[in-house]
């Protein structure tokens, strides 16, 4: 009898293990053509997305998730800061950055609800100049666990456009677990 219950336990084990792998497989089946799959994973954070696959990727433990487009006129970073316990709301972390990107000079055109890995986020997209030049940003803010995460893109105005499609496939193809 034990036998029987022991074997029947790995059949389902079994079959359990199949399926997870199964369904990891069809996600990365899912990358649209011309798109690469990156997870990055240290210490605290593990994020997952795809971007294409002609952008330059300079993530690294130093730096976090940072990538930029062919031409070096734009760029993404993601980024995760611990809260250390503290109990913030997303609404009150981001309206403290959007005050503090305002006193640097941002010209705010949107902040709205949103997602991001599909935690509520706060989605904003303005201006601020950097140098002679002035770039437009689209920005995701999220609390997810103990984390405060940005998800930001950059690139002069006049190049913006040109990214934003890929910009967004980017965005909803984040992953991020939560590990606590």
């Amino acid at each position: 009898m034990k036998k029987y219950i022991f074997l029947g336990l790995t059949i389902i084990i079994f079959n359990f293990t199949l399926t997870l792998y199964a369904q990891e497989m069809s996600s990365l089946q899912e990358i649209p053509k011309g798109y690469v799959f990156y997870q990055y994973q240290y210490a605290y954070l593990d994020i997952s997305l795809i971007y294409p696959e002609d952008w330059i990727n300079y993530s690294s433990q130093e730096r976090g998730v940072l990538i930029d487009t062919p031409d070096s006129k734009g760029s993404i970073m993601i980024l995760g800061t611990p809260l250390f316990g503290e109990e913030y709301t997303l609404e009150k972390l981001w309206a403290e950055n959007m005050e503090n990107l305002k006193l640097a000079g941002a010209t705010f055109q949107e902040s709205v609800p949103d997602t991001l890995s599909g935690y509520p986020a706060i989605k904003a997209l303005y201006t601020i100049k950097i140098g002679e030049d002035i770039h437009q940003y689209i920005c995701y803010s999220s609390i997810i666990g103990d984390l405060f995460y940005t998800f930001s893109f950059h690139a002069p105005v006049n190049d913006f456009e040109k990214y934003r499609e890929e910009v967004l496939t980017i965005v909803r193809s984040v992953s991020i677990k939560n590990r606590e």
